[in-house]
Parts: structure tokens; C-alpha cells; sequence
């Protein structure tokens, strides 16, 4: 019987230290694999790639949910970005500041 428990604890583990929590947008749902973020400034650009020289392909605003499959982040000199999934790119990755948001 400790063989079970034991499963579990590694299994949970393990996607603890992958990340792999992920929530959905109404209960019951099915929940996508990935980071879904919160934005909290008033307004922030989706820009197409990761620096502030970039073209802004969309704005999001206070509230808005925003995220991708991926956590995936960059950086351009001081400025962090974390990916966010828009049809509005031509590759379908946006980048977003990470200041203007917080994880959910």
C-alpha cells in the first residue's frame, strides 16, 4: 500500500516543479496547460516580439485574462516580457510586459 502514496507524492511533485498548474476560465471546464495571467495596468500593447521598438498588434486592459500554452519569458535591456497566445501576430505569439500583469 505505501507504493500508491508514494506515486502520488512524486507525481505531484513533479508537475509542481514543472508548472504545470494551469486554471481555467469557468469551472468545470477543460483547463489548458501553460500561465494565464491577469493584466492590471489601465492599458498595455501585445507587441509582436519581445522589445518596446516593436509593433504593437493589440492592447489589452485592466481585467483582461491573457496567456499562452508556454511559460515563456524574455527580456530586451530592462524590460521583461511573458508570452501571451494572439491571432493578432503574424506567428501567433504576442509579448506583453510582465509588469502589467500578475500570474493566476
Amino acid at each position: 500500500m505505501r507504493m500508491p502514496r508514494l506515486t502520488t507524492v512524486v507525481l505531484a511533485t513533479a508537475l509542481g516543479i514543472a508548472g504545470t498548474l494551469a486554471t481555467g476560465p469557468a469551472a468545470g471546464a477543460a483547463a489548458p496547460l501553460g500561465c494565464q495571467y491577469k493584466v492590471v495596468w489601465p492599458t498595455v500593447g501585445v507587441y509582436e516580439n519581445p522589445n518596446p521598438n516593436s509593433v504593437v498588434v493589440k492592447t489589452k486592459y485592466a481585467g483582461d485574462i491573457v496567456g499562452a500554452s508556454t511559460c515563456e519569458g524574455a527580456s530586451y535591456n530592462e524590460y521583461s516580457y511573458a508570452l501571451v497566445a494572439t491571432e493578432a501576430a503574424a506567428d501567433g505569439r504576442g509579448w506583453i510586459r510582465v509588469g502589467a500583469l500578475v500570474a493566476i
